[in-house]
């Protein structure tokens, strides 16, 4: 009768056990968790500056939040500031919001951010520097893969 209850109780705790763990396998899982949180490294303005880089996420970073609105991609903290592409040149920066700068308009579709009005080209990180730009799109290209999670974007690949 005791081996009866103890088998019993291990078929309860492992049950309970497997109940507790993700459906799928290990690597949907993983796939579904990368896409899901934000990065390691995330866009980041200079509080107080136009530069942009990529930085180590923190949340307490005020530069490192952004809201997503349509097409336009501005400072959280400092909504009349936006995301830039200096228009003919692969330089970003935030600049005071304009609707009528064309380099402040963005698609933001899966992990792509590109130029609304030159769509073949993507807000792009310049692999294993903190460097950003735009530059062609190129789904190869690590540093063009973006998740937008709350209000962080982040590398997807990093």
């Amino acid at each position: 009768m005791a081996v009866a209850l103890r088998k019993t109780l291990a078929l309860a705790v492992l049950a309970l056990t497997a109940s507790l763990l993700p459906a799928g396998t290990a690597g949907a899982a993983g796939a579904a968790q990368q896409a899901a949180v934000p990065g390691r490294y995330c866009l980041a303005n200079a509080w107080g500056t136009p530069n942009l880089s990529t930085k180590p996420c923190d949340a307490a970073d005020q530069g490192q939040h952004w809201t997503v609105s349509g097409h336009q991609i501005a400072l959280t903290n400092a909504r009349g500031y936006c995301l830039a592409n200096n228009w003919g040149t692969p330089d970003v920066s935030t600049k005071p919001c304009n609707p009528n700068d064309q380099g402040q308009y963005w698609n933001v579709a899966g992990q792509k951010i590109s130029l609304a009005f030159a769509p073949a080209y993507c807000f792009a990180n310049a692999w294993g520097t903190p460097n950003l730009s735009t530059k062609p799109c190129d789904s190869a290209d690590r540093g063009q893969n973006w998740v937008v999670f709350n209000d962080q974007i982040s590398l997807a690949l990093a």
